[in-house]
């Protein structure tokens, strides 16, 4: 028995677009993981992305190995598309239990070098899309019988050094996790946060390339974490593994923000 045997799970962000690790054949990202993941614990999975061949993609691997799967397109910083993400989980599987926030992007830097323009995509993408998708959600996961919410942030939310944007986004949604866990913790939902540090992740190597070298002897126990690493940390929390734990920030970073590697990361920018 899976430990989301009977559940439904809509996990938004759950394509990926980038280079696959060599001898993988699917690119694999944290919210590609987490879809597959939440399948083989016997959930029935509704893949939300904003490009629909990658959403797609993850569903058929998923049905691939004999789980129950579907995907829909959805720009989540576009109102009408999450309740559509909502509606069309309730309209194929009759239920939502679960719901995995993995929306989130990166763009500009500094105070003085971030654009208007720039913060609010950062605004809309990594905090407001959280906000809609989980009041579109919630009342649906509250009419199933309860359930659990995850939400995505990072290590920059509580570290510097990634952009002013980005960090403060970030933040910003630990405060609404927090918010939502406690007001509907006697609906029987709980809703937590992941922190994931630095991660092998198919954007990473879409974005930047491979890191690895550069970034392992920052990191204390030597290596960037994988995708599938953060989807077990969420499957556990959307399980009842997690059943007395709701409004906490679990970090999943290799021991980053317990030492200096982020600290010696900043200290070797600002010299060079």
């Amino acid at each position: 028995m899976g430990r989301l045997d009977g559940k439904v799970a809509l996990i938004v962000g759950g394509g990926a677009d980038g280079p696959p690790n060599p001898g993988e054949t699917l690119s694999i990202g944290n919210g590609r993981a987490t879809a597959i993941m939440c399948a083989r614990e016997g959930a029935a999975v509704m893949v939300a992305d904003k490009n629909p061949t990658l959403a797609h993609e993850t569903a058929s691997a998923i049905r691939a190995e004999e789980g129950r799967a579907d995907s829909v397109a959805a720009d989540v910083s576009k109102e009408d598309d999450c309740r559509r993400a909502v509606e069309e989980t309730e309209r194929r599987f009759g239920k939502l239990n679960l719901l995995v926030n993995n929306v989130g992007i990166a763009v500009g830097r500094s105070l003085l070098n971030t654009t208007i323009d720039e913060f609010n995509l950062m605004y809309e993408v990594n905090l407001r899309s959280h906000f809609l998708m989980m009041r579109y959600a919630l009342p649906e996961i509250v009419k199933a019988g309860g359930g659990a919410i995850v939400n995505v942030s990072s290590v920059a939310a509580i570290l510097a050094g990634s952009g002013i944007a980005y960090e403060a986004t970030k933040a910003a949604l630990l405060g609404l996790s927090r918010s939502v866990a406690v007001r509907h913790a006697r609906d029987n939902v709980r809703v937590n946060t992941i922190l994931p540090g630095l991660i092998n992740s198919s954007m990473v190597r879409r974005e930047i390339g491979d890191r690895e070298e550069r970034v392992a002897p920052r990191i204390p126990m030597g290596r960037q974490g994988t995708p599938w690493e953060i989807a077990k940390a969420i499957v556990f929390l959307l399980s009842d593994d997690a059943s007395y734990i709701t409004g906490i920030q679990l970090i999943v970073d290799g021991g980053i923000t317990a030492g200096e590697g982020m600290r010696r990361r900043s200290t070797q920018s600002s010299s060079g």
